[in-house]
């Protein structure tokens, strides 16, 4: 599941995120939510795993190391914790010893987790976008407990959550990446996996692939020339005799000449035990990059993406 917890926080994308937005995003007082977690720059770290842990069995959020120092607010009859002021920061190594740190003490592994880091003379600054997981719960093997995030702080998790949620493990999870290799201006070799993030296998997985805003497809597969109502397409139907687990991916590989201008690719993909489920990618040519995905549940919808490309 995507996460851009950084860009709903800062108002800005991750890797444009500079230590001066943090300074000024502490320059006035700030709380705590149910999706921001503060820890000072003291933090130990087996704290952090606790926190991730939680956030990656809720709803996912963002995590701050060397925030200033907590402090009590009291308005009227309330008293509340809030940071404000000076940075705080961490003696922690780098991202990629925090990466490592996480992954080898939470299980099952998270993935997608984005760790930003700022390096000064004083310390770092860790900023960690945690997405909702896939594949819950999380376990922090520093005390063997699972945590859920309640309200604004971590929590253990009572035995029917966390019974609930190895419940809903028990799916296959599929997902869908795209890999886009240039051969020239017109012409592109395009790679959609299918891959089964849970522990659960997935049999029988069928997927159509719609490839919009292309002039032609050459493939081992079978794409089929369409007029549809959202615009004219190349097709495909077809499915897979192999159980998909966590070891094993479905590659289709096709190549497109394209018009220099953006096109889209549509992945649909069911089996057995998962409902129907999709994702879309536009892929621009010109940038060299994927500048809008979304699925199902998330992102803008394939028509008003299509619309867009219409009008390129």
């Amino acid at each position: 599941m995507n996460s851009n917890y950084i860009e709903k926080i800062f108002g800005k994308p991750r890797n444009e995120l500079l230590l001066i937005d943090i300074e000024e995003y502490f320059s006035s007082p700030q709380e705590e939510t149910s999706v921001v977690e503060f820890k000072s720059g003291e933090v130990e770290i087996n704290d952090i795993f606790k926190e991730v842990t939680a956030f990656l069995n809720t709803e996912g959020g963002l995590l701050i190391i060397g925030s200033p120092r907590e402090v009590n607010k009291t308005i009227g009859k309330t008293t509340i914790k809030i940071c404000q002021g000076s940075l705080t920061y961490s003696n922690f190594k780098n991202k990629d010893w925090l990466y490592q740190k996480i992954a080898s003490n939470i299980v099952p592994s998270p993935t997608n987790i984005k760790i930003e880091e700022f390096i000064t003379s004083n310390g770092n600054i860790f900023i960690i976008d945690i997405p909702q997981s896939l594949n819950p719960p999380h376990q922090s093997l520093s005390d063997g407990r699972y945590y859920l995030r309640l309200e604004r702080d971590a929590k253990p998790a009572p035995h029917g959550i966390v019974q609930a949620l190895f419940n809903k493990r028990r799916v296959p999870l599929i997902a869908a990446t795209i890999q886009v290799e240039q051969f020239n201006d017109l012409n592109d070799k395009v790679t959609i996996s299918l891959r089964n993030e849970s522990s659960f296998p997935a049999e029988k997985v069928s997927f159509i692939i719609d490839v919009y805003n292309v002039e032609s497809i050459n493939s081992s597969y079978s794409f089929k020339f369409f007029k549809d109502t959202l615009g004219n397409k190349f097709s495909l139907s077809n499915h897979s005799n192999h159980v998909l687990v966590q070891v094993i991916s479905i590659p289709i590989e096709f190549n497109i000449k394209h018009y220099n201008k953006e096109y889209l690719v549509f992945v649909a993909y069911w089996c057995k035990d998962l409902d129907f489920d999709f994702k879309y990618f536009t892929f621009s040519p010109i940038e060299s990059k994927v500048v809008t995905e979304a699925t199902f549940k998330e992102g803008k919808l394939l028509s008003e993406e299509l619309e867009r490309l219409s009008k390129l």
